[in-house]
């Protein structure tokens, strides 16, 4: 009894001594504001006034349908689910461990022992018998976690299910910014393909006045073989055009999880409308960056293997007890007499494994050393894509008033041209070049608008969603 006191207390000595190795997150230095000091200054997010649905600044009636389909119908999406489920499950069954294990055993055969077995006393007859054997019990087991490896096995399986949460967050967020560009860009096509068809509408008409001016011997055969070409490269234009709207088009069905083939979006011309942002985007806003969150739980899962695969130096005890009854008769069964039971530790300890746990130890660390590194460049990755985004945004606001003041100039030409062709004074082609110059012009307008768009919602998925809730003074 003393020794067996002796060994408990040896062993409760070297668990104080012995845990697996304490996670801590790893710091990386970030700005306390992005871009210009002057423009971008240090905010305080709330992140509970935060909201999901971030696409509903748009205002656009039939976007939020389209994401509230792909959230629901998108194949992505239910993936992402389901590896949540997994990851929910595996957590369950890893949690189970910290409690103990019951069964039930139960054996009814008939054994025939052999004449000519050997005996343990010399004394036993030796002949051949048959038996029968019934034996019912409960057993239990229970694994005392003295080296960590139990809370490392939990800490994995709950780190692996919020990684997996956060993957299904993120999984969600770029869905949401993919419909989003798509969607704005199959509009950006219709807005083209309008002005496109204004710009073959004046070219026909500018076309049919030259040749009958040329009937008339009033043009030359050269300036009216130039109208053709501008009128006939504007029709190559917007059938090109048309097979890009068709294109976002079946983008947008795989997205929302319908059939290409049955998907329509009627044309839209109404007037798009800028995402507000605020003066003051902070740094901070990146820990709502699911990929970020999924990245730090990934390091915290791999930093938990290190303990289980450390917990192997020392000795597995597992407490285990088994009670029940055996007897060749069910008559017998249920006497005192029948009953067996069992009670104590189960004790396994390594000796040599051919350097078996030394092996599983580094690749443990080895592992956590990748996650660390992936984490840095995720996070660096986020950092870079909010400064790309905001110098974006403030260089394509630029570029749209530039292209703004180019189309109203080039407008006051055409309309000058115009009049000078209706006084004789320009010809059909000075006519021509100054319609094609306006509309081209115009698009270039609604591009640069365009792109202040697609660099705006790729700012919503750089800061992880958005950043509702700031409430500063807007660009």
């Amino acid at each position: 009894m003393k020794k067996a006191v002796l060994v408990v207390l040896i062993l409760i000595g070297l668990a104080s001594c012995v845990s697996p190795p304490k996670y801590e997150k790893v710091n990386i230095e970030l700005p306390s504001e992005f871009g210009d000091a002057t423009l971008w200054k240090l905010a305080q997010p709330r992140d509970h006034q935060l909201k999901q649905n971030w696409w509903e600044e748009l205002g656009d009636v039939q976007l939020n349908q389209l994401e509230e389909q792909a959230l629901i119908n998108s194949p992505n999406v239910k993936i992402a689910a389901e590896k949540v489920n997994q990851a929910r499950a595996s957590f369950n069954s890893s949690s189970a461990v910290l409690f103990p294990q019951l069964s039930l055993s139960g054996r009814l055969a008939r054994i025939g022992i052999s004449e000519a077995r050997p005996l343990t006393n010399d004394n036993t007859p030796q002949k051949s018998t048959a038996q029968t054997d019934i034996l019912p019990q409960m057993l239990a087991s229970y694994e005392l976690d003295l080296w960590g490896r139990v809370s490392s096995l939990v800490a994995v399986g709950e780190a692996n299910l919020e990684s997996s949460m956060a993957d299904f967050q993120n999984i969600k967020l770029v869905l949401s910014t993919d419909i989003a560009t798509n969607y704005f860009n199959l509009r950006q096509a219709d807005i083209e393909l309008d002005l496109l068809s204004q710009l073959i509408q004046l070219q026909e008409k500018a076309y049919f006045l030259a040749t009958e001016r040329f009937k008339l011997g009033l043009n030359s055969a050269f300036e009216n073989t130039q109208l053709q070409i501008s009128l006939e490269t504007s029709r190559v234009q917007i059938e090109q055009l048309k097979r890009t709207r068709t294109i976002y088009e079946h983008a947008l069905a795989t997205l929302v999880g319908q059939n290409a083939t049955n998907f329509k979006i009627s044309p839209n011309l109404q007037e798009r409308k800028l995402i507000h942002i605020p003066v003051g985007i902070p740094s901070t806003l990146l820990e709502r960056r699911p990929d970020i969150a999924s990245a730090e739980r990934a390091l915290a899962a791999a930093n938990a293997q290190i303990g289980i695969a450390q917990a192997a130096y020392y000795p597995q005890i597992v407490l285990g007890g088994g009670f029940g009854y055996e007897s060749t008769t069910i008559p017998l069964l249920y006497r005192a007499t029948s009953r067996i039971w069992s009670f104590g530790p189960n004790i396994s300890l390594p000796l040599f494994d051919g350097g078996r746990i030394d092996a599983n130890v580094a690749f443990s660390k080895s592992g956590y050393a990748i996650a660390v590194e992936n984490y840095k460049k995720v996070v660096l990755t986020a950092m870079q894509e909010v400064e790309d985004g905001i110098s974006g945004v403030l260089a394509l606001e630029r570029a749209w008033e530039q292209a703004n003041k180019a189309s109203k100039s080039a407008y006051r030409l055409f309309e000058i041209a115009l009049e000078r062709y209706k006084g004789g004074v320009a010809s059909g082609f000075d006519l021509a070049l100054a319609e094609q110059a306006y509309i081209n012009i115009k698009r270039q307008e609604t591009q640069a608008l365009a792109l202040r768009l697609q660099v705006q919602i790729f700012l919503v998925k750089a800061t992880g969603g958005g950043w509702s809730g700031q409430k500063t003074d807007g660009l």
